[in-house]
């Protein structure tokens, strides 16, 4: 049982549990949508609410040909032992995990949660001036504009749950 404090709120106690218990990847789910001006150079600067759990690198990696992940490495490691142990008997082709880490690109990222895009990977994704930035629990997607406004026309399980939820 918790222990609370006068008025059935929250022990000092229980704040720092919460803190304390992280998920594997090592920081609080990214989270929100946010549309922004992707600089000249490349170069992106975090929203506040996505900032502080890249120390001084991050992973770009991209899907398919869609968007950019942008991980921790913490995170990556994460999804890579996840993929590892999603395979039948947990052996992974040599290869196949080799992919996995070549696809990756480490980008330095700066006390102020700013990173550069390398020219390739905007390229291969279809990156303009206008792009958005959205948090997806241990990663952090970065879509052109046109592309999330066509992904976020389409509807999915999320938003049929929504349609018939009249609250707690």
């Amino acid at each position: 049982m918790e222990s609370r404090g006068a008025q059935g709120a929250a022990t000092a106690a229980d704040a720092a549990s919460t803190v304390a218990t992280l998920p594997a990847y090592g920081h609080a789910p990214f989270r929100g949508t946010f549309h922004l001006k992707l600089e000249a150079t490349g170069r992106v600067a975090l929203p506040a609410a996505l900032k502080g759990a890249f120390a001084t690198v991050g992973l770009l990696r991209p899907h398919r040909d869609e968007y950019l992940n942008l991980w921790t490495p913490q995170s990556f490691g994460e999804v890579v032992k996840e993929f590892v142990a999603s395979q039948p008997g947990g052996v992974v082709a040599p290869r196949t995990r080799k992919r996995l880490h070549m696809s990756a690109t480490e980008v330095a990222v700066d006390k102020q949660s700013r990173f550069v895009i390398p020219p390739e990977l905007k390229a291969r994704v279809g990156l303009g001036d206008r792009i958005v930035v959205a948090g997806s629990i241990e990663t952090i997607e970065i879509w052109s504009a046109e592309a999330f406004a066509a992904e976020e026309a389409t509807f999915d399980d999320a938003d049929l749950f929504f349609d018939g939820f009249e609250g707690l």
